[in-house]
């Protein structure tokens, strides 16, 4: 049986072929416009995933480029901040303006005349050195550590180890009741004792005749004729009494005579306390600050692995010279005084060193300005010990300082080597992702014409499609 063809039947054939070319050319004419192959997941499941996973490896790769971007130009500033403090402590005696270099001259100088301003100089130097490790890059401190928000080195006044100023050993004199007092009108009014008294000496002129003494310093039996005075506290001690210790060591109550203290983060740099100790050891070792930059980012027992991440915690104590104290013996050969008398050679033993260049610079610059003015002699003999001291020991420091210069150097290279691994992993990935997602201009546009001209044949055809048929006109009924 021969199907019949009428008006109707072929009206919906060429809808059918017309909606598809129509549709052929609509996506052909996206295709061209986006350079997309794909525009949702449904029309390619397979490749859409696998562009998918593509494009969160690139989001990832350039976080991790951006991260290791910043820790390159954190750590370009912390080698520009440790350059400079290199050039302060540089050891080659030849490197004039350097603190080692006025140590030298302050050691060797026969007559030492210079000795204060030099002082001065090398006590500028280690303001400079806490300047420098003091930078920021962005809002953050640089060598901070862990807790980058917070400077990271200050000075304090010294405190006095002894102060206590409730104690008994405080107070200068004794009220009635036992108790201390500084003001000498409070205090319990006794006899005046002679110091020179001998029970054996009957003779009034003996100066030691009189348990007592009067107002004219003779001697009586009779404490109503002595003079009254205070009573004094035999217990007494000046180093209890006063909050403060000046840069030689000496008791003070005025903050502005007190020497100075380095602080790290709030817990002091040269001190043997246990606990002070403790704090230092956990934030020079044990603190970190991790960022992925493209090791492996892994976990272990819910833990970071740390092999697989960055540590980007720099502690200003690590490029310093470390912390805490360390014994130092010296010997001071046979020498002649200012007054041309000969002094033996003489061993001294100081069990409170500083490890910290910024602390020994600190120290020696202080021993320096105490100094005579006139020839430049130490203060004492222990004084010129102890600078010989520090000598030995600012050399050591600053080995152990330029050791962590050049750590710094290597980080700062394999941190720019990552970046342009990064940046080549990066460009691979996003190579791939347009393979996937995205056509080839050219053999797009031969689709859009071809689809174009499928279109066009199809309208220019209609007339002859849809001519009416005979039997769409006959009555069967």
């Amino acid at each position: 049986m021969i199907p019949r063809m009428t008006v109707t039947g072929s009206l919906k054939g060429y809808r059918y072929n017309l909606q598809r070319s129509t549709f052929t050319l609509n996506k052909a004419i996206t295709t061209v416009m986006t350079g997309r192959a794909f525009n949702s997941f449904a029309e390619d499941p397979a490749m859409a995933a696998h562009s998918f996973n593509l494009r969160r490896a690139y989001l990832r790769t350039s976080s991790q480029h951006s991260l290791n971007e910043d820790t390159v130009r954190k750590f370009e500033v912390a080698y520009s901040s440790m350059d400079s403090v290199e050039k302060v402590i540089d050891t080659d005696p030849e490197a004039k303006g350097a603190a080692y270099y006025a140590i030298i001259r302050a050691l060797n100088d026969p007559d030492a005349s210079g000795r204060n301003a030099l002082g001065q100089e090398i006590t500028a130097h280690a303001n400079d050195m806490v300047q420098f490790m003091n930078g920021r890059y962005g809002d953050n401190f640089i060598f901070s550590g862990a807790d980058a928000l917070n400077v990271p080195l200050t000075w304090k006044p010294t405190i006095n180890p002894d102060y206590a100023p409730d104690s008994i050993e405080a107070f200068k004199y004794l009220k009635a009741d036992g108790s201390g007092t500084n003001d000498a009108g409070e205090a319990n009014i006794v006899a005046q004792l002679n110091p020179n008294y001998d029970a054996g000496v009957t003779d009034p002129a003996d100066p030691a005749f009189g348990q007592y003494l009067r107002p004219d310093g003779t001697g009586t039996l009779d404490p109503g004729e002595a003079a009254k005075l205070p009573q004094e506290n035999p217990k007494y001690d000046e180093k209890s009494a006063f909050k403060y210790l000046t840069s030689s060591g000496e008791p003070t109550d005025k903050e502005l005579n007190a020497g100075r203290t380095l602080f790290y983060r709030g817990v002091a740099v040269s001190s043997n306390d246990p606990s002070d100790l403790e704090k230092l050891d956990y934030i020079s070792k044990g603190e970190k600050k991790y960022v992925d930059i493209g090791l492996g980012y892994d976990m272990n027992g819910g833990k970071v692995e740390s092999s697989s991440v960055y540590n980007i915690a720099l502690q200003a104590v690590n490029f310093l010279g470390g912390y805490g104290l360390e014994e130092r013996s010296v010997t001071l050969p046979v020498r002649t005084n200012s007054a041309g008398e000969s002094m033996p050679a003489q061993t001294f033993t100081f069990d409170d060193i500083p490890k910290n260049i910024v602390s020994i610079t600190n120290e020696i610059g202080a021993i320096l300005q105490r100094c005579s003015p006139e020839d430049g002699s130490f203060a004492s003999t222990e004084e010129e010990a102890r600078f010989n001291a520090l000598v030995d020991a600012f050399e050591e420091s600053s080995f152990r300082v330029k050791d962590r210069y050049t750590e710094l150097t290597t980080q700062a290279e394999f941190l720019k080597n990552n970046q342009k691994q990064l940046e080549t992993n990066a460009a691979t990935i996003n190579e791939q992702i347009q393979g996937i997602d995205y056509v080839d201009p050219a053999a797009a546009i031969s689709d859009f014409i071809f689809a174009k001209y499928c279109y066009d044949t199809a309208l220019k055809v209609g007339n002859s499609v849809l001519n009416q048929s005979l039997m769409d006109y006959m009555n069967f009924g």
